[in-house]
């Protein structure tokens, strides 16, 4: 699962081209996923996959700009410059981008149900159930017999000794066989208490003998 580095520089390992699949996270707001079709130096023109926050997603508004690659997730501090049209929009990129790679941090193996929902700006969608297969302090793996998308902010409910509903974000998913899909989800930043709760459950399966750790 991911973990935050700065980049050197302020392209990606691949540019922000027509095409490319993103999202727009407004802050106390929510989110919305777009397709880039223009791009200039500092700015891209976006097509809109979902309607904006009814608040918060106006002409000026901050907001940060994520795009996943396969390495992990980059993303920029940017302003909504502009709205084009009823599902078009311009975003100002405010510098270069922050990138979130795959996590290092140690894994511990897990069976855990869950559920989880997908989060589009202010609304919560149904709950799914899954199943969480791996848990780090800096996110999981899940699977279940629903899709999520890269780039997609969702909310996990799962018991680390304690019910803890849990932030994240896709950071790759993919199809695993027989109607079900798995995704490696980076826990969102600001969730005060979560890394101390994660880690204390970490250290204390992995402590527990082999047939308890999944428990």
């Amino acid at each position: 699962m991911p973990e935050r580095v700065e980049s050197a520089s302020a392209e990606p390992s691949l540019p922000l081209e027509p095409g490319a699949r993103v999202s727009l996270e407004f802050p106390e707001a929510g989110t919305c996923v777009a397709l880039v079709y223009a791009r200039q130096p500092s700015r891209i023109a976006v097509d809109l996959l979902d309607p904006l926050p009814e608040r918060g997603a106006e002409a000026g508004s901050s907001l940060e700009l994520f795009m996943p690659r396969e390495e992990g997730i980059y993303y920029w501090p940017s302003t909504l410059a502009a709205l084009t049209g009823p599902t078009r929009a311009e975003v100002e990129l405010l510098g270069a981008p922050v990138f979130v790679q795959r996590r290092t941090s140690h894994r511990l193996s897990a069976a855990l149900e869950a559920q989880v929902r997908r989060v589009h700006a202010t609304r919560r969608g149904p709950r799914h159930q899954a199943r969480v297969l791996d848990l780090s302090r800096g996110g999981m793996k899940v699977e279940g017999p629903f899709q999520l998308s890269t780039g997609d902010t969702v909310e996990v409910e799962v018991h680390l000794d304690r019910l803890v509903q849990i932030a994240c974000r896709a950071v790759m998913t993919y199809p695993t066989g027989d109607g079900r899909w798995a995704a490696h989800l980076s826990f969102l930043e600001g969730q005060k208490g979560l890394a101390g709760t994660v880690q204390a459950y970490i250290n204390r399966r992995s402590q527990a003998p082999e047939g308890a750790r999944s428990l």
